[in-house]
């Protein structure tokens, strides 16, 4: 099988070079066919086809490599379109259930007209032995007032490998809210990338992560502040047991023009064992006067007054691992505004 090797989830500005946290280098198949996902959608929004090229002018996250892969795919885009101040009551969801060892590639765009809004849940899950791959990318360009919430939920196999690339554009007052689970999958690579260009317009990131075994999660997250007092709240949650490996990156860049914008980065980690591997980057660029740039991490395990204090109430160590290992996943889960899709992650999260 013949595979491309492409260089992603590269940093806007690198940091030391002898760290190797910068990008990723990886090979993928040149061999693959487009992806066939079931779309659920209410009467209110069109849900048609375009082609790469109404797409190419919103960089991915996951850089330019990640791009020309999916445009040369010729995959179909999936395209997703609420209409000017159309307020779509009920979520489009759509499933990408991987039954065979294929490689496959999908694109989807979310054309949110002025004064609009729609919250759209993706879910990405496989049959348990599949050792597949799969790339999807998602576009969003955001009108005026208009607001879009982009739920993701990951439940692979743990020999499946995964990308997973979401970019959005925002004009004036646009809100883009975008909230990823990542519950399973051997090797994963995510990215994303927002670039606030009309004034008043935000981002607003919720990221949660359970890895076990051998999982390896790469992510690069992209806040580009170009509008004047545009924000961006990007906050993490996640769990590293046994050997998992994570890289994030994050870059906030608060860029010339882009005056009293306010850019937030919050990531909190909790090791749940002594060979995991954690890689935190958290970079904030500037250059305008009249900003706000903050972030902050927190990283490692219990701490031993909390688990003086457990302990004392009855509970084991392991017991109150496990208890605020749950805790974080389910902060993000809690912020789903759908019930069947909170029902079907605390299933799988059970049978786990």
């Amino acid at each position: 099988m013949e595979n491309n090797t492409l260089l992603i989830n590269a940093m806007p500005a690198p940091t030391y070079n002898w760290l190797r946290m910068n990008d990723a280098t990886v090979k993928v198949p040149s061999d693959i066919t487009e992806g066939n996902p079931m779309v659920t959608r209410s009467h209110e929004v069109s849900v048609g086809a375009c082609s790469y090229e109404e797409i190419k002018d919103i960089p991915g996250g996951m850089g330019i490599d990640m791009d020309n892969y999916i445009q040369k795919s010729g995959a179909d885009v999936l395209k997703i379109s609420p209409g000017k101040g159309q307020k779509v009551t009920s979520p489009v969801k759509i499933d990408f259930n991987f039954v065979k060892d294929e490689n496959t590639v999908n694109a989807v765009y979310i054309d949110a007209s002025d004064d609009s809004d729609v919250t759209v849940i993706m879910d990405y899950s496989c049959v348990k032995e599949l050792s597949g791959f799969a790339a999807i990318q998602t576009k969003v360009r955001i009108g005026k007032n208009a607001r879009v919430l982009l739920i993701q939920i990951q439940r692979l196999g743990d020999k499946f490998r995964f990308f997973n690339d979401v970019a959005s554009r925002t004009d004036d007052g646009g809100s883009f809210e975008e909230i990823q689970l990542v519950l399973s999958g051997k090797e994963t690579y995510q990215g994303s990338r927002t670039d606030l260009y009309g004034k008043g317009s935000s981002l607003k990131t919720d990221i949660g992560y359970l890895l076990r075994g051998d999982e390896h999660l790469d992510m690069n997250y992209i806040a580009n502040h170009i509008g004047r007092k545009t924000l961006c709240d990007i906050k993490v949650d996640g769990v590293l047991r046994d050997e998992a490996f994570k890289l994030f990156r994050g870059t906030i860049d608060l860029r010339r023009g882009a005056k009293g914008a306010v850019g937030n980065e919050l990531e909190d980690v909790l090791l749940m064992d002594d060979n995991v591997i954690n890689q935190t980057i958290p970079v904030i660029l500037c250059d305008e006067d009249d900003v706000e740039g903050n972030h902050g991490a927190t990283i490692g395990r219990l701490d031993d007054d909390l688990l003086f204090y457990m302990e004392s109430r009855g509970m084991n160590k392991e017991e109150v691992y496990e208890m605020m290992a749950k805790a974080r996943i389910d902060s993000v889960v809690a912020k789903i505004p759908d019930e069947e899709t909170k029902s079907l992650i605390s299933k799988y999260l059970e049978e786990k």
